[in-house]
């Protein structure tokens, strides 16, 4: 008698961008913290690249030095997770996206990232819609992943 083997649905796979890294570090409450636990718990896959850590190492420590004792535990979930988009990638996202965040989301796609999570108004939330057409990465805020688990 043949076995059947139900596969485990894979984990969503989330950017993590510096504004929620920072937040988390930040605040022991909130949904930044809570998609970083679900990482710690490995129910959530989160990606980051060294340009979203090198920006949060100097944000904290230029304006919260006390979290970087947390900054450097998130640090050690991310080890394996670091993605380095080449400089093509770069380029090509920064067509469409401000240049300044263009590293971030060609980040994502090179960890093939079901959502880039991110506080980032502006730049990313605001466009959210035109970064999906073209790139095909969800953007959000922790919150709204967190909630409907849409990736």
């Amino acid at each position: 008698m043949a076995s059947t083997r139900i596969k485990k649905p894979s984990n969503p796979k989330i950017f993590i961008d510096s504004s929620v890294l920072i937040a988390a570090a930040i605040s022991p409450k909130g949904s930044a913290r809570e998609i970083i636990n679900q990482g710690f718990a490995k129910s959530l896959d989160l990606y980051i690249s060294d340009v979203v850590l090198e920006e949060t190492e100097r944000n904290l420590k230029l304006k919260a030095p006390h979290t970087l004792e947390d900054f450097y535990n998130f640090k050690e979930t991310f080890v394996s997770k670091i993605v380095a988009p080449p400089r093509q990638l770069i380029l090509k996202v920064a067509e469409v996206v401000n240049i300044k965040d263009a590293p971030i989301v060609a980040a994502a796609m090179q960890a093939k990232a079901d959502g880039l999570a991110s506080y980032d108004r502006k730049h990313l939330l605001q466009h959210k819609e035109e970064i999906e057409k073209n790139f095909k990465v969800k953007v959000g805020t922790p919150d709204e992943f967190l909630k409907s688990r849409r990736v």
